[in-house]
């Protein structure tokens, strides 16, 4: 059955000439060449290489509308001013003005081909569709990650006509929609290793690290950060991985990411940035291991209110 839950996401809307140019110039993935109704997700990195945030380009064909992580939109558009000098480019915020939901699961394309008719299994990356109806427009996305699936995206002042749409009672009984709360979404983002914003991708890493390797083209010319990033992939210089934890212990609620250390041999060698209660596997989180104490085979320490045995998986879990 597909399942659906609200994503909570900024936006932005990219307009000017230079307005491919300058992202392509400023972020790891090769844009210049996106066309109208495709979609590709790109990294803005500082010039120490170290997340920005991870952005959806959206092209419309004269302007480009943006996804960005919540609450990060104005951090977003300060970055690209600092680096905007004679470009023909403006970035506008609109944070605040769309709502976002992700379906996902069995039957996430049918159920778009049924009520949209967009064959959305055709897309690739984050290609997209529009769909309009009494003068109203959602966008219709593909979903990349490993939930898979799609993205609407639409107004919060049309939030109310399509989600009758979406889910009237005909359509629940032949999909059997199943809602998914926020708590669980974060529980299966952890089981998939999908690092986030603020917890796992923060101005203390880099994409890389993150194991975001395929929205970092390696061929494309200069970008902000890229020295740094090219080092560390030629010669293997990348000091820590996210990876997987197994805890024997529940960690406290109020822990703040990065704060709680992990150790090994009583040598300090990592931090947790996630955590949650698995179905499948239990106390588990995500973090970062040096890259010098990574070793699958060995018991790990974490610090917080005594001492919490853990060991480090790959991700994506398994059991």
């Amino acid at each position: 059955m597909p399942k659906y839950v609200n994503i909570l996401s900024d936006f932005l809307k990219f307009t000017g000439n230079d307005r491919l140019d300058l992202i392509n110039r400023m972020s790891t993935n090769e844009v210049n060449s996106l066309v109208k109704f495709k979609g590709i997700k790109t990294i803005l990195t500082s010039d120490k290489g170290r997340f920005i945030d991870l952005i959806t380009l959206y092209n419309f064909g004269d302007f480009v509308f943006t996804a960005c992580s919540f609450n990060n939109s104005k951090n977003v558009i300060s970055h690209l001013d600092k680096y905007t000098i004679m470009d023909d480019f403006k970035g506008e915020n609109m944070a605040g003005t769309h709502k976002t939901i992700l379906f996902y699961g069995d039957d996430a394309y049918s159920y778009a081909k049924e009520l949209f008719n967009i064959d959305a299994a055709k897309f690739t990356n984050n290609d997209f569709g529009i769909y309009s109806e009494e003068n109203k427009d959602v966008i219709i996305s593909r979903n990349d990650n490993l939930f898979g699936g799609l993205v609407f995206i639409c107004t919060s002042e049309d939030w109310e006509y399509f989600s009758d749409k979406l889910f009237d009672s005909d359509s629940k009984s032949k999909f059997g929609l199943k809602e998914i709360t926020a708590e669980e979404y974060d529980t299966q983002r952890i089981e998939y290793g999908i690092p986030a914003f603020g917890k796992e991708m923060t101005d203390e890493t880099n994409p890389l690290e993150c194991g975001l390797e395929k929205y970092a083209n390696g061929t494309k010319g200069c970008y902000i950060g890229q020295e740094v990033i090219a080092r560390l992939d030629t010669y293997d210089k990348i000091s820590k991985h996210l990876t997987g934890l197994k805890l024997e212990n529940k960690l406290p609620d109020n822990y703040i990411p990065g704060d709680i250390k992990i150790s090994l041999d009583n040598k300090e060698c990592g931090y947790v940035t996630s955590t949650a209660k698995s179905e499948k596997f239990g106390n588990i989180g995500l973090g970062f291991i040096k890259t010098a104490f990574l070793d699958y085979s060995k018991e790990y320490s974490i610090k917080s209110n005594g001492s919490i045995k853990c060991r480090i998986v790959k991700l994506p879990f398994s059991n």
